[in-house]
């Protein structure tokens, strides 16, 4: 009897044990992929207006005062700049004067949109018309600059006939579909001091 009881209890533990060996394996759940979107690309379109993109008394050294500024008028654009696709522009000039110390310096800002597709061309153009000016006397040195915009160039002339010891320099550079010109001429100038009026500048363009 007691045999019988022993046998009984060896098979349902057998069973038992079929039982756990032949539940299928618990699955394992792989965790969701993530699908990474591609960043959207930057707009090479300026949202800012011309006007808004103008350099301020409150962004020059003391001393400035207004001199001119004005939308440009396609009237005035010369018509290699209207077979680029010249949209629309700004003119600001500034200028400071010491009378006393014979002292006149002048800072003017020129701004063009373009279309996007053309303004690397119309940079390489104004580069070229600016460096033209070289001749016997003025001399044209390219200068060390930071890369201000998308591309950029500084550029210091000097003419050697000039008895007042006046000096230009000028920079130019676009942003999107901008292309800005800065001019500091006078006989008291100061690159760093342009060079931080231009990475203002360019800062408007948004």
């Amino acid at each position: 009897m007691n045999y019988a009881i022993i046998v009984g209890i060896l098979i349902c533990t057998l069973c038992t044990a079929g039982c756990f060996l032949l539940d299928p394996a618990p699955q394992v759940v792989p965790p969701p992929t993530q699908v990474t979107l591609p960043s959207t690309p930057e707009s090479r379109i300026a949202t800012v207006e011309p006007s808004g993109m103008a350099l301020q008394l409150a962004d020059l050294p003391e001393g400035y005062v207004i001199r001119e500024r004005s939308d440009v008028a396609y009237a005035d654009i010369n018509p290699l700049a209207r077979d680029e696709g010249w949209k629309k522009g700004y003119y600001v000039a500034f200028y400071r004067m010491n009378t006393r110390n014979y002292d006149i310096t002048g800072i003017t800002q020129q701004i063009s949109v373009y279309p996007p597709d053309r303004i690397r061309i119309i940079f390489d153009e104004v580069k070229s018309g600016v460096e033209s000016r070289a001749n016997a006397s003025v001399s044209v040195i390219e200068l060390p600059f930071s890369k201000t915009g998308d591309r950029s160039i500084a550029l210091r002339f000097t003419d050697a006939n000039d008895q007042y010891g006046i000096m230009t320099y000028t920079v130019i550079f676009t942003k999107k579909d901008v292309l800005e010109q800065i001019e500091m001429k006078g006989t008291t100038t100061d690159y760093e001091v342009l060079k931080n009026i231009a990475g203002t500048a360019a800062g408007k363009i948004r």
